[in-house]
């Protein structure tokens, strides 16, 4: 393709030559490049078309996919939507040969049950979306510094990690602990708040002190609700709403999306902005589905997740905007919280905790 396009700009430039040495016209050496150069255009589009149509067979060619991804928020939340937009590229960059069905609303288990799946092989859940902090039970322990109160002051920091070195060589750390799971991409949900039911506020960490509180059931967010003076509750996410309504717990925490898209305002309508933590998440795929890939099929992979990557960090901000002024809209109390140090003051041993042996990652994310 590359020689036919070279003979084609060869012969225009010889037919030009040609002309002109032959003592031809102004007029006549003018319209002979004239038509030189359309005949090179035209072999360049011919040859640019080819290769578009060489890129599009090579897609196609290789083994078909049908992959599960798993979402615990409902359809139409933000991370769902990323879970779609992260198909629909996989989808097209494969030309069809790869399918990735996105199921929502925690229609294939609970957090527990897709990690253990993904760790097992897959299958019923190839693909699901883990929370950072939450996956400190498989030994993820620099994964885990994403999650430790107050450790981002906000998205721009937030992104300046996660596209650093250090960003990749965490997210490398599931498939190097020998986890069975591999990490694909970030995601940001946006920085999660505290909310309880009527009339219990949260405006400082003392008012905190004796309420139970659904958290995700980690070691981590145990310790950081309990250093607030909490009772860490365990209810899955899918009962959640109930347990608030019922008053099995005081309250929870979720970010501007899940709080909106679960409709909690209407059984817990205090929303306090804490933003006690900004953990992203993190799309992991089973192991041993990543394995039987082809290179080409990892690199399609890869390239959905960086673009996947770049419009959840388009979108988010704007959609967090939106999402708080529906909230204060629909009569939530959303309690502005201006002065944080009393909730700093009350975790940093659960900081010192947790950084403990990886102090210099934790440094240099604080510089970032």
């Amino acid at each position: 393709m590359k020689k036919r396009l070279a003979a084609a700009f060869l012969a225009a430039a010889m037919a030009v030559t040609s002309l002109t040495a032959c003592g031809g016209s102004e007029t006549e050496t003018t319209a002979a490049a004239a038509a030189a150069t359309e005949a090179a255009a035209e072999a360049e589009e011919g040859a640019e078309t080819e290769a578009a149509g060489e890129e599009a067979a090579a897609a196609t060619e290789g083994e078909t996919y049908t992959l599960r991804y798993a979402e615990l928020n409902p359809d139409g939340h933000i991370m769902d939507e990323c879970g779609d937009y992260f198909a629909q590229l996989v989808n097209e960059k494969s030309g069809g040969r790869i399918t990735i069905e996105v199921f929502p609303a925690g229609q294939l288990g609970d957090e527990k049950t897709m990690y253990q799946t993904i760790q097992m092989g897959g299958g019923a859940i190839d693909i699901c979306r883990a929370n950072t902090n939450s996956l400190v039970d498989f030994g993820a322990q620099k994964l885990t510094l994403f999650g430790l109160p107050f450790i981002f002051r906000d998205r721009e920091h937030l992104w300046n990690v996660l596209n650093s070195e250090i960003g990749d060589e965490f997210k490398n750390e599931l498939q190097e602990l020998g986890t069975g799971m591999v990490g694909l991409f970030y995601l940001d949900e946006g920085s999660r708040n505290f909310f309880t039911k009527e009339g219990v506020e949260i405006r400082t960490a003392e008012d905190l002190k004796g309420l139970k509180l659904r958290v995700p059931t980690t070691d981590l967010m145990s310790d950081t609700v309990a250093a607030l003076g909490a009772q860490s509750t365990p209810i899955s996410f899918s009962e959640l709403y109930s347990a608030l309504q019922t008053g099995t717990v005081d309250g929870a925490e979720q970010p501007h999306s899940g709080y909106y898209s679960n409709k909690y305002a209407e059984v817990a309508p205090n929303y306090s902005l804490t933003g006690h933590t900004y953990s992203p998440s993190i799309v992991i795929m089973a192991e041993s589905v990543w394995n039987k890939l082809s290179d080409a099929d990892k690199a399609i992979i890869e390239e959905a997740a960086k673009e996947t990557e770049q419009w959840n960090r388009e979108n988010i901000e704007k959609l967090d905007a939106e999402l708080l002024e529906q909230i204060k809209a629909e009569g939530a109390n959303v309690i502005e919280i201006e002065d944080k140090s009393s909730f700093i003051e009350a975790t940093k041993d659960v900081v010192a905790k947790y950084a403990a042996g990886y102090e210099d990652y934790y440094e240099q994310i604080l510089a970032k």
